[in-house]
């Protein structure tokens, strides 16, 4: 009898998640995410404890608007709204982190997503995947967070799973959150360093981007001099100085 009970309890909440999706208008007319997206806290009292459920149900919501939207041009702006409700949710529902990371344009000045990246990555922090998607989004994304972003990538520093170029990603990130002067001595002193000498090419890539500057060979020509003592540390660090563009953030 009490199983019943349950049951029909459950049904009649789960009708009224459902009912509250079926009677919203068009999801691309709508003006502002709170007149289609339910409180969160409503929701996990309506569904007595099946919040994977209800996340479900969000997240098929959302997916299928913006998947209407692709065909008639406009723009459907609540998914990360939807993506957000569903794992407070259901913070183990995975889905909703990857794929709004990996649709979100890095520059997109909308930081709604900030919030589900961030419960993201500390979710799964195992996930270099996730993780790499939303490092790039923090550093390009407003505010330029890079110091977040390496701390992000730290842990797969030493993750023998993850490709060698996400391995080195952390201290990318780190050196653009430096003051210039210092990441660019930062960067002579690795290339000084004997276990790094065949990563030269790898250095100058990093100490361009640091300059904003286009000349890797010319970088690597020096941090290379540095390196076989033909030239003083000082004096690369000299001229690499010079190579600076103007217009460093």
């Amino acid at each position: 009898m009490f199983r019943l009970y349950f049951f029909l309890l459950f049904a009649i909440a789960l009708s009224f998640v459902i009912s509250s999706f079926a009677k919203s208008p068009d999801l691309p007319e709508i003006k502002e995410a709170g007149s289609f997206v339910p409180r969160t806290e409503t929701v996990k009292w309506m569904s007595l404890g099946h919040n994977s459920t209800a996340a479900s149900l969000f997240w098929i919501s959302g997916i299928i608007a913006y998947s209407e939207t692709m065909f008639d041009g406009k723009t459907f702006k609540w998914l990360s709204h939807l993506a957000d409700a569903s794992t407070r949710l259901d913070s183990l529902f995975k889905t909703p982190y990857t794929f709004v990371g990996a649709i979100t344009a890095n520059n997109d000045p909308d930081t709604t997503d900030y919030v589900l990246l961030r419960r993201g990555v500390k979710t799964y922090p195992d996930d270099w995947r996730l993780a790499i998607s939303a490092a790039f989004r923090f550093a390009n994304g407003p505010g330029n967070d890079y110091a977040y972003a390496a701390e992000i990538m730290k842990p797969f520093e030493s993750d023998t799973t993850a490709p060698p170029h996400i391995r080195g990603t952390s201290r990318t990130f780190k050196l653009r959150s430096m003051p210039l002067d210092v990441a660019i001595a930062q960067i002579i002193d690795d290339c000084l360093n004997p276990d790094y000498r065949t990563f030269q090419r790898g250095l100058a890539v990093k100490a361009a981007r640091v300059l904003n500057s286009q000349d890797i060979s010319n970088i690597e020509s020096i941090l290379t001099d540095a390196s076989k003592q033909r030239i003083e540390p000082q004096t690369a660090f000299v001229q690499l100085m010079k190579m600076a563009a103007p217009n460093i953030p």
